[in-house]
Formats: structure tokens, C-alpha cells, sequence
């Protein structure tokens, strides 16, 4: 991965990891942290203590995001340009007359693709020119940053070349004598909205549960200290208020993080006018109000300088609450329910959220006469006509029927289906959040993304799981094999793909932790995670067509059955087609047939190994035996176990996303464990071979025994010793496919065995063969 890194750097101890963190104060946006690879706390750009040499570097990274480089000290300096995604796709193409390929070409030196891919780093060896470090797209350090390296590289200059002549022309050109603009735009105009208007205007944004938290009080869930949680919320302040730093300090002063130091002297002024100042300075970008009504469930619309003017019909009215509440509703007409989108996911309405809008939209027109009455089209009638029909449809639209109307008539303005529904197999919503399970990073809520489900936790990777490590190291005996591999497969649930094709199946006697263990999973990543009657998967006489227990399942990642009753049997194909990716049909109860592909791992819990009749490798590969052998002493169980791991749930989830990275990187491959047990459980589903064993001694192939015979015997067998008794066809077919088979004027016979004489007791040897009286 990194090993086109020139070896001219890779030399010099000037190297550290990094790990992505969401930015509370920038919804959508990651903060780059550098790690100190050694110790794992954070690296300063100033402190070489904190650095170490590359080798170092990429072998804590497998734990980080990445690696970096650090350049003080170095001799190195760094070119930045970035958000240039236009120009990259054209130099890829081979058009190197754009500001790519002038740096590429003009400075002749190691180049490689930044870790978003929408813009590239050029190392250097050298000096800058004096003054002047950043403007726009281009920024250039050799002191007091830090670059990403991805190894990617860029051009075909794979060294590192002197540059202190070569930079200056472009120096000049793109960033010149001077600076940054103190501010990052000029200077707005007011938003002319009161404090609480704008608290409930960021309550109501993506950045709500964020705003919330730093309001109250609650920063060290995203910060690793008051001061630079303090910087973050006046960076979202300094968006909302429009760089109004009046505005912004009131806001601040009436939140959670106030404090004696906000007015503490400091340079000549207060730390408070600092922190305000620094974040108008880095504001690129202002809140603007939208022309159309910014309106949510409870919140009155805020209305525009020009409105549209509906129709008085229940088609009007439907257009209304379309427009209105359009981008946060849906209706599908498969599930004939109603969808909306509650900030952070889509939730099916069972508690008459739509009826709360239509109420919401008749408010609204009550509010809206006066402007109809003022600006209705000529041929709508004067104004006194007008307010009378006015006044006549928001009577009739405030009736049960005008609204049920109003809500049937919007239906088919904002239709979806089930299969556009969870489509992001490697993205996992969590309250704070969304994951992103390829790298592990954390990415704003997205309502384009059409989720359904939430985690329980928020996802942090600034967490330990003590609890957790230890509950494991006991469960599992201290075998850290198999304790990596569960990691993996948890991790492995986490996403919708099935690409592994399996289904695992936790099996020991009680007091081991396998319920333990699977609950506390699935109160870890709550909406993923789904629980099926064992029944579900077994084998039911006279079952036929689709079934709402396998409806329940569509989005699911992680599906949890427990202890089916002794004896039970696999419906075997069923299984495979669940876990081989291949679509199902599926129905609820009072809704349309649909179709949809699995994308849920099966886990099972059982002190009874369900009967699995198949021996063909279609269905074996797909078991995966978890043993949990380690029984704990009635005196040594920990009733308080459950909810002791549930203050845990952050940390348990990190564990799970750790997972999935190492699955991603190392695969899925069984431990010793898990191989051994499942080849017993295959051993012990095997009827013929426990016949043989039982009945049967192998031989040198010169015997004929009568089919007829060996299956008589079989049967008698299995009445005596309750085992599965199959049919004759079927129990020659799988004896046809271990011993050679043939055919005389007596019959169908086998050769390589013979059966004891205790199973026949009538046998007559004829000249080498074996035939029954």
C-alpha cells in the first residue's frame, strides 16, 4: 500500500498515524487527528516526542486510519490542492492543461492522490518563499502540519526533487505576497432571527443531536477537551448566525458551556472574542434561509416573501403538504403505510405522523387568508368572493374526510418501494451518525440515503470495552483464535453483504454466555438486529408460500434465533437461500407479495444441534459451529452481568466496527475451534456412516451383500436406537455414492462390506456371496 513512498522520507523519524473523527462543529465533515503511533494518544506537530520512524508508523496503522508526515524539522515542504475533482478526472484522462498538471509537471517531484481522492500532495525537498501559505484550493506548509499519505501515487516522478526554485513562480501565482482573507466570505447580512429562533432552527437541521449535546454541556463525547469544544460550537454558530458575532455570543452564553474563562483576559482581550473571532475567521460558508417554508412536524412554517397559491379541492390541499413536507415523507404502496424521515432515519408512521401533518397544513391555510384574499388572480373573483370560498374549504378541510382526502390524494406525489429501502450494504446509522463500514469513518445523517434503521448507541472510537474483553476471554477459554474470529463475524454482520455464505450456530449447555453474548449484540446495533422463532428455519409439514416471518427480515443485518427443541430438522433449503444471496419472496399480513435479497447473517443459539439430513458440501460449508464449552459455576454468575455490559454498548459497537475492518482486511477463515466442532456436528448428522460403524465392517471388496439386506438391517438399526429412518430410495442413493454398486439376476448389490451377523440373522454364503434365506 505505501510502497511507492519515496525511500528519502520513509529515512527520517518524522512519521505518525491518524485516525478520522467526525467534526461536530461541521456537519458531514471529518477531522483528520495525528496519532502518536507509539502510545496512541494524539501527536503534536510541534513535539518530535510524538513522531516516530515509518516502519513504525504502518505497523500501528492497521489500528488508525492511516499514516502521516510531519514536516517540521524535515527539510520537506508540502503542496496541498484540493477540492479540484474536475481537474483530476481530466489529468487521469491524460489532459495535463490545468492547475493538476502545471504543479505535477512545474515541480517535477513525488505526487500522490490525497485520501478523499479529490486532490493531491506534492513532497518536496526545500524551502518555501516567505509569507503567504494558503489561498483557495492551494495550500503549502513546512512547519506546523501534518500530510496523509496514501502511497498513491500521482505522476511519474517517484522521488523527491529540490523544489526551492521551482515553487516560486507557483507560489506567486496562486497564493502571492499575502494571506487568507481574515474572514472566509465577506461579511453577511443579518438574519434578522431572534436567539430561540435560531436554537430551534439548528434543532431542527442535521446538526440537531449535536447542537443539543454541546448546548447542554455534554462535549467530551466529541471533544478531548472544553476548549476545543468550545472552538467547534461557535464554528456552527458562526454558520447559523451568519458570522453575527453579537448574536453568537449569546447564544453561547446561554449554553451548557459557559464558563468564568469564556471572559477571562487573554492578549489584550477575552479567550471568549478569541474563540468567536477564530471561528468567523475559518467560516467559508453562511446559513441561507430557503425561499420556501423550512418547516418540520410541530414547528409552525416559516413564510416566504412569495407564496403559491393552491386550489381550494383536496388536490390542493395535497399539494400543499407535499410542498410542504415533501422531502420528508414517503408512501409505499406495497407496504400501504406512510414513511417519514425523523432527522436521523426513516421510520414507518404507526403513530399517525402524517395525520399530524395534514392538521399542521390546516393551520397553515387558517394563517394563510389574508395573503389569498390580496394577491387571488382576477378570475378567482373579488376579494370578498374569495375570502367567502376561502373560508368554505378551510371549514371543509378541517373534516376527518377532507384530510383523510388530503393525505390519499398526496400519495402518489412521493411514492417509493421497498427495494429502494436500507440499499447501502456497507453504511450503519447510529444516533450520532452514519458509519461507514469500508473505513470506519463517521459521515452526517443523510435522508437521500433512505435508512430505516438505527443503531441503540451512538459510534465513537475514542472507547474502551474492558467488560466486554473480559466477558470473551472467560466465555471462550482464553483462546484468542477463536475470539478474533467472532470479532470478525459480528463485524462481518454488521454490513448487508453475504458474500461468506453462512449461518452460525452458538451451541454449548446453559451457563456459558451464548445468550448473553447474542443479546447483547443486538441491543448494540438495535434496528439491525431481529429475532425469528426458531420454527422460522425448521422443517414445517404443509408449509407452502410466503410467510411474514420472513418479511420481518428484510433490512436486517443480524437475526437471532434461540434454542430450537431437541430433534428438530433443518429445512435445508431454505437456509441456502438465505444465506446464498439469492432473492426471497416475502408478505405481511394484510400487504402485497414482495421480493428482496437477504442481506441478515444468521446466528443461532442451542443446547440441540438441529438435524441437518443433507450431506452434500452445499450445506455443510454454510455451518459454522460456535462452541461455547466454558460452563460458569452456579456461584460465580454475575446476575447483574447484562445491564453491567449495557453501559458498555458504545464501546461493544466499536468492537463491532473494528470487526468488520479486520474481516474486510483477513477474511473470514475458521479458527481450530470452530473447524473441529463443526466436523463432529457433520460426523454426528451422518446416519449411514453411524450405521456402518455400528453394523458394518469394511473389507477387502471381494464380498456381494444384497441391498435389499444392508437396508433391512439399516432399519432395524435405526427403530432400535431412534435414529432417522429413511426411505429405501433414499438411503440407496447415499450408499450408492460410498461403496461400488451392482446389479446380477438376484439383484442390486455392494461390495466393500459386509454386515454383522447380529443385523442378519439368516445368511447362507454361496461360494463367496452372501444372500439371506
Amino acid at each position: 500500500m505505501f510502497e511507492y513512498i519515496p525511500q528519502e522520507i520513509r529515512s527520517v523519524n518524522n512519521w505518525c498515524c491518524w485516525q478520522a473523527v467526525p467534526d461536530p462543529g461541521k456537519p458531514g465533515k471529518i477531522k483528520k487527528v495525528p496519532i502518536n503511533a507509539k502510545t496512541g494518544g494524539q501527536a503534536q506537530s510541534n513535539n518530535s516526542d510524538t513522531w516516530c520512524g515509518f516502519d513504525d508508523a504502518v505497523a500501528a496503522s492497521v489500528n488508525f486510519s492511516g499514516i502521516g508526515f510531519m514536516f517540521s524539522g524535515s527539510g520537506y515542504f508540502g503542496v496541498d490542492i484540493d477540492g479540484v475533482e474536475g481537474a483530476i478526472e481530466d489529468y487521469r484522462h491524460g489532459e495535463t492543461d490545468n492547475i493538476i498538471g502545471e504543479f505535477i509537471y512545474g515541480l517535477q517531484s513525488y505526487a500522490e492522490y490525497s485520501q478523499s481522492g479529490r486532490g493531491i500532495h506534492i513532497i518536496c525537498r526545500g524551502k518555501l518563499p516567505p509569507a503567504g501559505r494558503r489561498r483557495k484550493n492551494v495550500e503549502m506548509y513546512e512547519s506546523g502540519r501534518f500530510f496523509i499519505m496514501t502511497g498513491n501515487c500521482a505522476s511519474e516522478f517517484a522521488e523527491i526533487a529540490d523544489c526551492t526554485e521551482r515553487i516560486k513562480p507557483l507560489h506567486e501565482k496562486y497564493i502571492g505576497g499575502g494571506t487568507e482573507p481574515s474572514t472566509g466570505i465577506e461579511t453577511p447580512a443579518p438574519l434578522n432571527l431572534s436567539e430561540s429562533e435560531i436554537i430551534r432552527l439548528i434543532e431542527d437541521s442535521k446538526q440537531g443531536d449535536t447542537f443539543r449535546a454541546l448546548y447542554a454541556g455534554k462535549w467530551d463525547s466529541f471533544y478531548t477537551s472544553q476548549s476545543e469544544a468550545d472552538l467547534g460550537f461557535c464554528n456552527m454558530l458562526a454558520f447559523w448566525c451568519r458570522c453575527d458575532e453579537q448574536l453568537m455570543d449569546k447564544i453561547f452564553r446561554s449554553s451548557g458551556l459557559m464558563r468564568d474563562k469564556w471572559d477571562r483576559k487573554q492578549s489584550g482581550t477575552t479567550y471568549g472574542k478569541i474563540t468567536l473571532q477564530k471561528a468567523v475567521k475559518d467560516c467559508t460558508k453562511v446559513y441561507e434561509p430557503k425561499s420556501e417554508y423550512h418547516i418540520v412536524i410541530g414547528q409552525p412554517a416559516a413564510k416566504p416573501e412569495k407564496k403559491k397559491l393552491y386550489s381550494f379541492d383536496d388536490t390542493g390541499n395535497a399539494e400543499r403538504l407535499v410542498d410542504t413536507f415533501g422531502d420528508r415523507i414517503r408512501y409505499s404502496y406495497v407496504n400501504k403505510s406512510w414513511l417519514y424521515y425523523d432527522g436521523r432515519k426513516w421510520c414507518f408512521d404507526v403513530t399517525g405522523a402524517i395525520h399530524r401533518m395534514a392538521d399542521e397544513i390546516v393551520e397553515q391555510m387558517r394563517n394563510d387568508m389574508d395573503y389569498y384574499v390580496q394577491n387571488a388572480p382576477e378570475n378567482w373573483g373579488d376579494t370578498e368572493t374569495v375570502e367567502k370560498n376561502y373560508m368554505k374549504h378551510l371549514k371543509q378541510s378541517r373534516s376527518n374526510r377532507s384530510k383523510s382526502s388530503m393525505i390519499t390524494e398526496a400519495q402518489h406525489h412521493v411514492p417509493i418501494t421497498p427495494d429502494q429501502l436500507d440499499t447501502h450494504k456497507s453504511l450503519l446509522c447510529t444516533p450520532n451518525g452514519i458509519i461507514n463500514l469500508k473505513t470506519g469513518e463517521l459521515q452526517a445523517h443523510d435522508r437521500e440515503k433512505f435508512i430505516t434503521k438505527i443503531t441503540n448507541c451512538e459510534y465513537t472510537d475514542k472507547i474502551d470495552h474492558p467488560l466486554w474483553d473480559s466477558f470473551l476471554d472467560s466465555t471462550f477459554g482464553g483462546d484468542q483464535e477463536l475470539i478474533r474470529y467472532i470479532q470478525k463475524a459480528v463485524g462481518y454482520s454488521l454490513t448487508g453483504s453475504t458474500q461468506e455464505q453462512c449461518a452460525f450456530f452458538c451451541y454449548g449447555t446453559g451457563r456459558n454466555g451464548k445468550s448473553t453474548f447474542l443479546e447483547t449484540i443486538s441491543d448494540a446495533i438495535g434496528d439491525y438486529a431481529t429475532n425469528i422463532q426458531p420454527e422460522t428455519i425448521m422443517v414445517k409439514p404443509g408449509a407452502t408460500g410466503p410467510t411474514s416471518d420472513i418479511a420481518r427480515l428484510k433490512g436486517a443485518r443480524f437475526v437471532n434465533s434461540a434454542e430450537p427443541n431437541e430433534g428438530v430438522r433443518l429445512n435445508e433449503g431454505l437456509v441456502k437461500q438465505l444465506t446464498g444471496g439469492d432473492k426471497v419472496t416475502a408478505s405481511r399480513k394484510y400487504e402485497n407479495e414482495f421480493e428482496f435479497y437477504p442481506e441478515f447473517k444468521l446466528w443461532m443459539s442451542t443446547n440441540h444441534k438441529p438435524v441437518i439430513r443433507g450431506t452434500d458440501v452445499g450445506i455443510w460449508r454454510r455451518i459454522c459451529l460456535i462452541p461455547f464449552t466454558v460452563c460458569i459455576p452456579e456461584d460465580r454468575v454475575d446476575k447483574n452481568l447484562k445491564y453491567k455490559l449495557h453501559q458498555e454498548l458504545p464501546g461493544i459497537l466499536k468492537w463491532a466496527v473494528d470487526g468488520c475492518l479486520l474481516w474486510q482486511r483477513e477474511g473470514l477463515e475458521q479458527p481450530q475451534a470452530v473447524k473441529q466442532a463443526t466436523a463432529e456436528y457433520r460426523s454426528e448428522m451422518d446416519v449411514i456412516s453411524a450405521f456402518m460403524d455400528a453394523c458394518c465392517e469394511i473389507n477387502d471388496g471381494w464380498e456381494k451383500v444384497r441391498a435389499k439386506d444392508v437396508f433391512q438391517a439399516y432399519a432395524k438399526w435405526a427403530r432400535e436406537n431412534n435414529e432417522y429412518e429413511m426411505k429405501s430410495t433414499k438411503f440407496g442413493i447415499e450408499m450408492a455414492k460410498r461403496f461400488s454398486k451392482g446389479h446380477d439376476r438376484d439383484g442390486v448389490f455392494y461390495r466393500g462390506f459386509s454386515v454383522n451377523e447380529e443385523y442378519l440373522p439368516y445368511q447362507v454364503k454361496f461360494g463367496g456371496n452372501v444372500t439371506s434365506l
